[in-house]
This record gives C-alpha cells, structure tokens and sequence, in this order.
C-alpha cells in the first residue's frame, strides 16, 4: 500500500478548517511540556488536556504506574487528538524516566503546597525555555522520586486554609502563567518547520470523518 501525501489530504478539508489548523500550528510549543503522575480520576486528566491544548501546549508526558488511564470525552471535548501524549513505560523506574528527559535538555519543575520547604511562588519563578512542569496526583501529590529528581520546586500563593487546588485547577493557573510570562519574555519556542509539517499532516487525518477508510482508499488511488 502506497503512502498517501498531504496533497492528497488537502482538497478534503475546507479552506477554513486548513487556516485553523495552520494558526493553531503557529502557536504551538514544545519547549514548554507538562508531566502527571498516577493521576486517580479521570476528568481532571481530560481537562488537563484541554487546558494544554488551549495555551499551545503540545506535549504532555503520563505516568501512570499506579492508575490506569481514562478519559472523560464531555470534558476533553476532542483535546486527546490535538496534543501529543507520551506515557512511560513499566520497564523504566520513574528516576529513570525522569532522568531521560532531562538528557532532552528540559528542566523538570516539580508543584508543590506552598509551606513546602525550598520552593518558590509561581510569580517569583524565573522561566526556563526549556522545561517540564509535574503535577502529581489528587491524594498525595508528586512522589519521592519526581521530587528528588526535579530542578525546581514551585507553588500557588494561597490566602485560605486549604493548601491546595484541585489538580486540574493548578494546572490552568500554572500554565497560563508560565505560557504568559515565557511569551512576554520572548522565552517561549515555536515548532520547527519539520515539526510543524508533521503535524499538520496528523491534524489532517484527525479532522476528517473515517479517516481509515479515507486513508485506504487514497493509498489505492494511483
């Protein structure tokens, strides 16, 4: 079966639907990522993913040694095919894993509660251009391992008696801080044209209805 090209995929869409793709393509980061770790339910999973996609943000990184992955389609409202999920796998330890990132050349900044010794205050955090933020999951938080591995220890300033905010929550408050501040910074890196051809090419396919039967029946085509 015969690759199918682009130029094949194009004429399918229309010419509104190629333009949003192309000004979201013109947005997207990946210098700037998001990790989770065993994150129990599963809406705050799918909102995560909405907010990431919403700020440009591309790649998310998963851990879920502990929990199994689910995702609420009502609240993700289609998020889970615009941005790039990579989850680790059981045969490396979270170290391990945490550790290959950082040999990417991204710095991982671990949240944390604001009484947390060593941390710094979301407004204070100088941005990095090329980082890793992780949250961690409903209950406890991130883990030992991430905590020791990270770079940076970073937190919400809070003025009630609870220390902290739903994981979802964190995230939106988190990321759009960091997007805005690395934006006004001119911190904040683009895709590669190459990345943003492949892309591109993912978000043609995704944007058409049954795209299998799309895809087998060009590959046919001579």
């Amino acid at each position: 079966m015969k690759k199918i090209s682009i130029q094949q995929l194009a004429p399918l869409l229309t010419s509104g639907r190629k333009k949003r793709i192309d000004e979201v393509l013109s947005k997207r980061t990946k210098g700037i990522c998001v990790l989770l770790e065993d994150i129990y339910q599963g809406h705050n999973i799918s909102a995560v993913l909405r907010t990431c996609d919403n700020l440009g943000i591309q790649n998310i990184y998963i851990i879920q040694d502990s929990n199994k992955i689910t995702l609420s389609k009502g609240i993700s409202l289609g998020s889970e095919k615009w941005v790039t999920m990579e989850i680790k796998t059981k045969n490396l330890s979270k170290k391990e894993y945490i550790k290959s990132l950082k040999k990417l050349g991204f710095k991982i900044i671990a949240t944390v509660p604001p009484s947390k010794n060593k941390s710094i205050s979301l407004e204070k955090f100088k941005i990095k251009k090329k980082m890793i933020v992780a949250f961690g999951n409903e209950e406890k938080g991130l883990s030992k391992d991430i905590l020791e591995e990270s770079d940076s220890l970073i937190s919400i300033s809070m003025d009630g008696f609870n220390e902290s905010y739903n994981i979802s929550v964190s995230c939106a408050i988190v990321m759009n801080q960091l997007i805005s501040e690395a934006k006004k910074s001119n911190k904040l890196t683009y895709l590669s044209n190459n990345e943003r051809k492949k892309l591109r090419f993912d978000w043609y396919l995704k944007s058409l209805k049954n795209s299998s039967k799309v895809i087998k029946n060009l590959a046919k085509s001579k």
